[in-house]
């Protein structure tokens, strides 16, 4: 009986566990819109215009938000350069965030824990016959 309970206790305590480590949002993905530093420091603000991933359901374009996010001198800057198989990230400032540069940020609820700069992707442009 005791020992039934106290199964039931250790199992639920593990389920609760893995909903914790779920409840950490998605990287946020875009385009640098606004960049405040604080003076003097490595950190601030940046607005960043994300847009949402379209679903396979969706035939209207997906809306543009803008979303403010408050960088910390404890958060991890990375630059991103090279093709994704060939990627390598070097260390960056606050400075080296650029209104236009493109984004990936990881964060939770709370604080941002890491931005990955990254070049902006080009527009597509319609060629028209002359």
């Amino acid at each position: 009986m005791i020992f039934r309970s106290l199964l039931s206790a250790a199992v639920a305590m593990v389920i609760l566990s893995g909903t914790v480590e779920a409840a950490k949002s998605k990287p946020e993905q875009g385009t640098i819109s606004k960049v405040e530093q604080d003076s003097g420091k490595e950190s601030g603000t940046i607005t960043v215009k994300v847009t949402p991933k379209k679903k396979k359901t969706d035939t209207a374009p997906t809306a543009t938000e803008e979303k403010s996010f408050k960088i910390t001198e404890s958060t991890k800057l990375e630059t991103v350069s090279g093709k994704k198989k060939d990627a390598t990230t070097t260390p960056a400032k606050f400075s080296d965030l650029k209104a236009g540069s493109g984004v990936l940020i990881t964060s939770d609820k709370k604080s941002v824990d890491s931005v990955k700069i990254t070049k902006a992707k080009k527009t597509k442009t319609k060629k028209t016959a002359a």
